[in-house]
């Protein structure tokens, strides 16, 4: 069985977590607690954490959360990455940073992130107007917000000594996006699906097109729910843009939409989970999201056992009594399954871990309620 990728997590000043330190990690991680508590904050740490060379991660990071594009521009997503000592309004530029830290397989102990502000005159928009009335004027007009991310790095070496990388820093604009640093050396394969990555067809293509020639894993599953489903393959009839469709015996060759929430985040489930190796991290944001009550128990029940099988890491989060009920029934090694109660107090974020024997008699002999 590999080793766990991670065992221990230590967080600081990413949003507003403030000195978590989740310890003994488990194959399945389940976080749960009240609202704005951090939940999701936690699986978008672990996120940039796993790819610490990878800027683009960030830029993904925050278009998950702001999937709408409600925010104003993508540095201003990014500014409330980093928790900020006092209230600014967008005209003040901001510095700040955060700090990672963890132990497992991964060889990366530490990460420095750090984070800065600044205005930038966008040179090609300038003119050669020699009339212009007003340079002052024009030069504020073509002034954009940006900001610079700098990642310094500790890592565990084959000999067992620390080794620091040297710093990687990326720039992002309002207007255009650049990226510098060297090439991604360092990193721990990982994926994450929010609770509408389901309805995004080519996020869904990607996953099951990895799954075409191995085993029929997915329709096996699928069945569970709708015995007349014969298999899940990717076509088009037009030979336009490819989609998913459903071998269905009533149904003929019926296109994924005609489906219900729950088979729609089954399929992308199950092809995400089966695209990782050995080591890898799935990060699962409300788990329940689109699959009814009933379907939990079969849907969770594979997944935790594939997770094991597979030798891969979940971490999910859930608000459902019931979803957190079906993820410990799984049939697994109770010790498999850790449950973090997370909670904030003005100092730090604590957490409350429940796994193993306990966490079953907690649930299922005293009834009490470990969200």
């Amino acid at each position: 069985m590999t080793a766990l990728s991670l065992t221990q997590v230590e967080i600081d000043g990413f949003r507003g977590l403030r000195s978590l330190n989740l310890k003994d990690l488990g194959r399945v991680n389940i976080l749960v607690g009240s609202n704005n508590c951090g939940k999701t904050s936690v699986l978008e740490a672990l996120s940039v954490l796993c790819q610490p060379q990878n800027p683009q991660e960030w830029v993904r990071m925050v278009r998950r959360r702001d999937f709408g594009r409600l925010d104003e521009t993508i540095v201003q997503s990014l500014r409330w990455c980093f928790s900020q000592t006092i209230p600014t309004d967008y005209h003040t530029f901001v510095e700040a940073s955060c700090q990672f830290k963890c132990e497992g397989s991964f060889s990366l102990r530490e990460l420095n992130v750090k984070y800065r502000e600044f205005a930038e005159i966008i040179e090609e928009l300038l003119d050669n107007d020699s009339e212009m009335d007003n340079v002052e004027k024009r030069v504020e007009e073509i002034m954009t917000r940006s900001a610079e991310i700098k990642h310094s790095s500790t890592w565990l070496k084959s000999d067992s000594t620390l080794e620091v990388e040297p710093d990687i820093t990326f720039k992002v604009t309002e207007i255009r996006n650049t990226f510098f640093g060297k090439k991604q050396t360092y990193f721990l394969e990982s994926k994450t699906l929010s609770p509408y990555s389901y309805q995004i067809n080519r996020m869904q293509l990607r996953s099951q097109s990895e799954q075409l020639f191995d085993d029929d894993s997915v329709s096996e599953l699928l069945r569970k729910f709708d015995s007349d489903i014969v298999a899940v393959r990717i076509g088009s009839f037009s030979g336009d843009r490819p989609a998913i469709y459903i071998k269905h015996r009533k149904l003929g060759e019926a296109p994924l939409s005609v489906f219900g929430d729950a088979t729609r985040r089954t399929i992308l489930l199950t092809t995400t989970l089966l695209s990782l190796k050995a080591g890898g991290i799935l990060f699962i944001d409300e788990v329940e999201a689109g699959i009814h009550v009933t379907a939990l128990a079969n849907v969770f029940n594979w997944l935790v056992e594939a997770a094991r099988t597979l030798e891969v890491q979940l971490f999910v989060t859930t608000h459902s009594l019931e979803a957190l009920d079906a993820l410990i029934s799984a049939h697994s090694e109770q010790d498999d399954i850790v449950v973090y109660q997370l909670s904030q107090t003005e100092e730090r974020t604590e957490n409350k871990r429940f796994s193993g024997d306990l966490l079953h008699r907690l649930r299922f002999k005293r009834g009490l309620d470990v969200r």
